[in-house]
C-alpha cells in the first residue's frame, strides 16, 4: 500500500512539474510574440495586378440553378414580390414536372 501510495504522489509532483514547465514556455512565446514586430515597408511592391475592382449595379430577377438560365427586368423596389412569386411558381412547377416525369 505505502508503495502505490508513493508512486502516486510521485506521479502527481510530475503532473506538477510539467504543468508548471508548459505554463513557462507559454509565456516565453508570449513575450516572444510581442517583440516581432512587422514594419510596412516605406515604398510599397510594384507588381502586375491580375485584379481590379468592379461595381455592378443591382440586378433583380430569378436564376435557374441548375442550367444558369436568368429571367431579368425587374425593377428593384417594384418587382420584388412579383420575383418571389414567380420563383415559388416556377419551383413547384418544376416539383410537379419531376413527379410526372416530364
Amino acid at each position: 500500500m505505502k508503495d502505490d501510495e508513493e508512486i502516486l504522489t510521485q506521479d502527481e509532483d510530475e503532473l506538477e512539474e510539467d504543468i508548471s514547465d508548459m505554463e513557462e514556455e507559454e509565456e516565453e512565446i508570449k513575450k516572444s510574440s510581442k517583440k516581432i514586430v512587422n514594419k510596412p515597408s516605406a515604398e510599397p511592391e510594384e507588381a502586375n495586378e491580375t485584379y481590379e475592382g468592379f461595381v455592378q449595379p443591382a440586378r433583380l430577377g430569378i436564376v435557374n440553378t441548375v442550367s444558369g438560365e436568368v429571367i431579368e427586368g425587374f425593377k428593384l423596389e417594384k418587382d420584388e414580390g412579383i420575383v418571389q412569386l414567380g420563383k415559388a411558381i416556377l419551383n413547384k412547377l418544376d416539383k410537379i414536372a419531376i413527379a410526372s416525369g416530364v
